[in-house]
């Protein structure tokens, strides 16, 4: 347990081409830098770590300066100061300055209700980062119900401040990198002196594609983007809440 939570750690605070989702880990980190840079301009900051597992981002705050919470179904495999669902968060009405929720919506069954307590426990003009999968292998089983779009997130968040909303990679990235996410969702993971070098290769050539991607956006327009973007592997998401907005998803 203690290697898998250094690993998860290491992955989200320091991605390297030998990780499998490399390009999701690299955009994630960039939106959540963000997050952070904004979150340090309230000092006192009360942060809620929604589904925090082990804490990763914990260690990108200052150890004092800022209460850091985090919440999770399973304390048995996380470092939570607290039990509970997205769906039912055990803390009062507007308590936090800011909330984290990093790949916990596509394991939530009810959506809505999730939405709903993440508005209910921020205080006005609370932060909120949340990053969620797209094209990416079901994982989390048996609780992996859907993914979101970022048609969604500009749905559900229509009356608050959308800071940041992005997606991982463009479609053409995506072509390199379902070798990796068809490689660690099958057996062949098991095969690790094998698998570092092929990940890197892989995520290098999505590093390419990416370059690729951005010229052909200057010369077509920034119109074009959709189409090249219509298949990320993620989106990263940062919003400034409006209390008193009910969230327009369903």
């Amino acid at each position: 347990m203690k290697n898998f939570a250094a690993l998860i750690n290491r992955q989200r605070l320091a991605p390297s081409l030998l990780d499998y989702s490399y390009l999701v880990l690299k955009a994630n980190l960039e939106a959540f830098l963000f997050f952070r840079e904004l979150v340090l301009r309230r000092p006192g900051a009360r942060i809620l770590d929604v589904g925090c597992g082990f804490k990763p981002w914990r260690r990108l705050f200052p150890a004092a300066g800022v209460e850091y919470v985090g919440v999770d179904a399973d304390p048995a495999v996380s470092e939570a100061d607290a039990v509970g669902s997205a769906e039912k968060l055990p803390f009062g009405d507007s308590t936090f300055d800011a909330v984290i929720c990093s790949e916990v919506l596509e394991h939530v069954g009810d959506l809505p209700a999730a939405l709903a307590e993440l508005r209910r426990v921020a205080r006005d003009g609370a932060l909120l980062y949340i990053s969620s999968p797209f094209m990416f292998p079901v994982h989390g089983l048996p609780d992996d119900y859907q993914r979101l779009t970022g048609r969604y997130y500009r749905r559900a968040f229509s009356e608050d401040e959308l800071l940041w909303l992005r997606e991982s990679n463009s479609s053409a990235a995506l072509v390199f990198m379902s070798v990796n996410l068809f490689i660690e969702s099958t057996p062949f993971s098991v095969y690790r002196r094998i698998k570092a070098p092929v990940y890197a290769l892989f995520n290098a050539g999505a590093l390419l594609a990416e370059l690729f991607t951005g010229l052909a956006l200057r010369l077509l327009g920034e119109k074009f983007r959709h189409a090249f973007y219509s298949m990320p592997a993620g989106y990263s998401v940062v919003v400034r809440l409006k209390k008193g907005v009910p969230a327009q998803a369903g």
